[in-house]
């Protein structure tokens, strides 16, 4: 580091954080509104290991230029993983944004999020004649990687027993130098 560098204060370095968000904001605002392009969203919900739940809101579309953007809408804690926690986060999201024509919804297949796209649905058809495509019967995209997660979860299910077995035999033999060489 350059011995000459004044380090901005703490302060400065969050208000210009702060003023570069919602410059950023205004530009990506006007873009949904002034474009025809439809948004896709991404949600996620998780609880943190201080018992707080959060989810997490983005925005995947194609620009002009052809080229795929990814943007966060929101990070929040919410009350719980319950579908109208997530139907209200993402309606004041789709409101604070200004988005109203939708591609897919992409979130994992806990029932709370059914509930939640079934929602969705409903108000994107009441906002606008084409809010979401065929009034939303394929809004929701399930989540491939929490699908693959849970095959490969109960999967593992019927090898655990084996490699409890195998971890216990490599801990026994490695246990002990005289072991170890006998093997």
């Amino acid at each position: 580091m350059n011995p000459r560098f004044d380090v901005p204060s703490k302060r400065t370095i969050v208000r210009d954080l702060y003023k570069l968000y919602v410059e950023e904001r205004i530009k990506l605002k006007k873009y949904f509104k002034s474009s025809q392009v439809r948004v896709c969203l991404t949600t996620d919900t998780w609880t943190s290991i201080q018992n707080i739940n959060f989810m997490v809101v983005t925005a995947h579309f194609i620009d002009c230029d052809w080229k795929l953007q990814k943007r966060i809408l929101s990070f929040s804690q919410i009350t719980d993983h319950r579908g109208d926690s997530i139907e209200r986060c993402n309606e004041k999201d789709l409101l604070d944004w200004g988005i109203d024509k939708i591609f897919t919804i992409t979130i994992d297949n806990a029932t709370a999020n059914a509930n939640a796209i079934g929602y969705m649905i409903r108000k994107l058809n009441s906002w606008c004649v084409d809010g979401a495509i065929l009034e939303g019967k394929y809004l929701h995209l399930r989540c491939c990687a929490h699908i693959l997660n849970l095959i490969m979860s109960d999967g593992l299910k019927d090898l655990h027993e084996s490699v409890v077995a195998i971890s216990n035999t490599v801990k026994y033999l490695k246990s002990s130098p005289s072991r170890l060489a006998q093997f």
